[in-house]
């Protein structure tokens, strides 16, 4: 595998690594995608619950030359919360659906953790795994850190033993950004990580009101600046949209990992408490709604909202690509081929920051790609959705335009945020 590039002022135009998590649901569309050359990511994610399902997926992605990362989902399985939904299908899950304990994941345990997944990633031939990790918080966070860094040290010895000395490994570093402000903690962290055999630092980062707000924005510029004293390339998982744009831009990090729309965000909330029950009328309809990403000022809605939008004045040049390689039939698509919008809107976004010089993106995305999205985000607080449609596809106007107008506002303080760290930046 290729050591994802670090951030180097040296580099006129510095590679990044955009990795597409291919997901539970929906995978098969995102290969074909890339089959098609209509996807040009060069890294993908699978993940371990899934992977029995992905051999041919797998094969057609390398084959059109793409990277291959498997994503044990040992952090769902290590929580109450989610260790019996879809990750309880990984080949190394506890039969009875129970949490994946400490205990269960010490080295040289009869369970046999990272010989399962070594001997998978093997025979499935991908090109590295994530080191099996947990979210590491509160009161255990150095028991699970320690444990965190033996998992990695095991799963080295485990590839090594199985026949996959040539897979890599990229260390899972999964926190809350509460404690990553901590200096000492975080100094603590990047000072043990510095002996473990891996390729690329991946940071699954969880915030008490996701990773949009002006002041958590910031927050995080500075910690991920900090954290690259690592000297390893840092990914940020479970980024996606503008936030995960601003990173790359304000060259924080070397990369984003992200699903087509989902997986764009991590919250812990509820870690180590049982589920819910099912929501009976969730499931008839098939689960969680598909939603369509906006990535003009970086939201996301569920596709009645979307169709509603879409019939106020001027909503279609605003809100929906008239890129014929994304929409071949324009807005109609949306029902049938949403992940086709999704994918190619993000590596879009992705590609024109790509494309800009390394020294220009803290500005470019200040000054221009903030902007337009500030722009949209006005324009579309201000649009007049047809009340009938909304009411035909159950959805509360009032409610929908309330969002457009907190988002409005909320662009506008991040585009300050930003303005102000390009500025830090060009004065170093």
């Amino acid at each position: 595998m290729n050591v994802v590039a670090f951030p180097s002022q040296a580099a006129l135009y510095q590679p990044i690594g955009h990795f597409i998590r291919l997901g539970d649901s929906g995978y098969r569309k995102n290969a074909e995608l890339h089959a098609q050359n209509l996807l040009k990511a060069k890294r993908f994610v699978v993940n371990g619950s899934r992977i029995g399902y992905q051999r041919e997926d797998i094969r057609m992605l390398r084959e059109g030359g793409a990277e291959v990362v498997l994503d044990p989902r040992t952090v769902e399985l290590g929580s109450l919360k989610y260790c019996g939904g879809e990750a309880a299908k990984a080949p190394w899950a506890v039969e009875d659906g129970s949490v994946l304990t400490h205990e269960l994941r010490r080295p040289g345990h009869i369970f046999d953790l990272y010989g399962r997944i070594a001997r998978c990633a093997v025979d499935h031939q991908v090109d590295a795994v994530l080191s099996p990790s947990s979210l590491v918080t509160g009161n255990g966070f150095k028991a699970t850190f320690d444990i965190d860094r033996a998992a990695c040290l095991a799963m080295r010895s485990a590839l090594d033993t199985n026949g996959g000395k040539e897979i890599a490994i990229d260390y899972l570093l999964v926190v809350r950004l509460v404690d990553l402000t901590d200096e000492k903690r975080r100094l603590e962290l990047i000072s043990a990580l510095a002996d473990l055999p891996f390729e690329n630092l991946w940071l699954r980062i969880a915030t008490s009101g996701g990773l949009a707000g002006p002041l958590t924005a910031q927050r995080l510029i500075k910690v991920l600046s900090a954290i690259h004293n690592i000297g390893k390339p840092v990914i940020l998982d479970y980024t996606g949209g503008l936030t995960g744009e601003a990173m790359i831009a304000m060259n924080v990090v070397s990369g984003v990992a992200h699903g087509v729309g989902e997986r764009g965000s991590f919250k812990a909330d509820g870690w180590n408490k049982a589920p819910r029950e099912p929501d009976p009328e969730e499931e008839r309809k098939g689960g969680r709604a598909s939603r369509v990403e906006v990535s003009v000022f970086g939201r996301s809605f569920t596709i009645p909202e979307m169709e509603t939008l879409l019939t106020a004045k001027g909503a279609k040049s605003l809100l929906v690509s008239t890129d014929k390689r994304i929409l071949p039939n324009g807005p109609s698509d949306l029902r049938s081929d949403v992940r086709r919008l999704n994918a190619l809107e993000a590596e879009n976004r992705i590609n024109a920051i790509e494309t800009t010089p390394t020294l220009k993106r803290p500005q470019f995305f200040a000054d221009v790609r903030m902007k337009e999205a500030e722009q949209a985000a006005r324009k579309a607080a201000r649009l007049t959705p047809d009340a009938k449609v909304a009411a035909d596809n159950k959805v509360d106007i009032d409610k929908l335009r309330a969002r457009l107008a907190d988002n409005a506002g909320t662009i506008g303080k991040l585009r300050d945020v930003y303005v102000a760290q390009a500025e830090e930046r060009q004065e170093r």
